[in-house]
């Protein structure tokens, strides 16, 4: 692919992922219907189990969420309905989403082990914006969803020029610059063929900008959450041209601050929730 190695790699990127012969890993229809039940002033509850039953992988990962120890209540959980009793419709959702990006991200080509630390990193951003939106008492109904889905463009672009090319990809440290620079733009362009609600395509598609909208809040956890990520071993890292690793995704110290800022945390606060942080993580790895 000798035109992707040149001064118009990043624009030639964003042609293989928009070429009209890639179709993008879409998500299942399952996650599409929890979705869309969970918007719902009152989730039926009894169609989401019913929705989970078509699908074995999923249903098994809410058992075992359920019965794990972020969520484990005195009595044992013994069937999928109880499951849901537990965790909510919310969570299930969250939980829908996980595995089906955990399903339909996968690589074992030349960028598997990127794409599987991408998938790392956004899976432990989700669970922290969680606890960033409760620290700062924030509507959190979609805090899982927004960190979970923010780097979804690095992994999207990666699989379409693998997708495209075959074995002819290129290798990830001549793209890796790149994809960082282009990932919020390829995320956005993807949680809107999903056809996702407006208040997650613009979360994720601007997640390295200050918000000014309704959403702000949400937005300003997720960067948080995604500097966070540092101090349990959940950054995203390429590697590079010389062999060393190339840190992407990066939220700085500017930017930190002033999110921390806009949702009332002082220095304090944030080390409450970096602690929070590394005491979930364990338990995340459990799952």
């Amino acid at each position: 692919m000798p035109d992707l190695i040149s001064e118009n790699l990043r624009e030639d990127l964003l042609n293989v992922f928009e070429d009209p012969t890639y179709a993008p890993p879409m998500l299942p229809a399952v996650a599409l219907e929890v979705l869309a039940l969970t918007t719902r002033a009152e989730p039926d509850l009894k169609k989401i189990v019913s929705l989970l039953e078509r699908d074995q992988m999923m249903a098994l990962y809410v058992l075992r969420l359920a019965s794990s120890a972020l969520y484990a209540g005195r009595a044992r959980i013994r069937t999928l309905h109880e499951a849901v009793l537990r965790l909510g419709a919310n969570v299930v959702r969250d939980a829908v989403f996980e595995v089906a990006l955990r399903k339909g991200m996968l690589s074992r080509g030349e960028y598997g082990r990127t794409v599987a630390t991408i998938a790392r990193h956004s899976t432990l951003t989700a669970y922290i914006t969680r606890i960033v939106c409760r620290h700062a008492r924030i509507d959190n109904s979609l805090a899982f969803l927004s960190g979970l889905l923010h780097d979804v463009g690095f992994a999207a672009l990666l699989l379409a020029v693998e997708h495209v090319e075959g074995p002819g990809a290129p290798k990830v440290a001549a793209l890796w610059p790149h994809v960082d620079a282009l990932h919020e733009r390829a995320s956005r362009l993807l949680a809107r063929r999903w056809m996702l609600p407006d208040e997650l395509v613009e979360i994720v598609g601007y997640h390295h900008h200050l918000h000014t909208s309704k959403f702000s809040p949400v937005a300003a956890a997720v960067q948080i959450a995604d500097h966070l990520t540092e101090y349990v071993g959940g950054s995203v890292v390429g590697p590079g041209p010389s062999g060393e690793p190339i840190p992407g995704d990066l939220v700085g110290e500017f930017d930190l601050e002033a999110n921390a800022a806009a949702l009332g945390i002082d220095d304090t606060g944030l080390a409450r929730i970096r602690a929070e942080a590394e005491r979930t993580v364990p338990e995340i790895a459990l799952l």
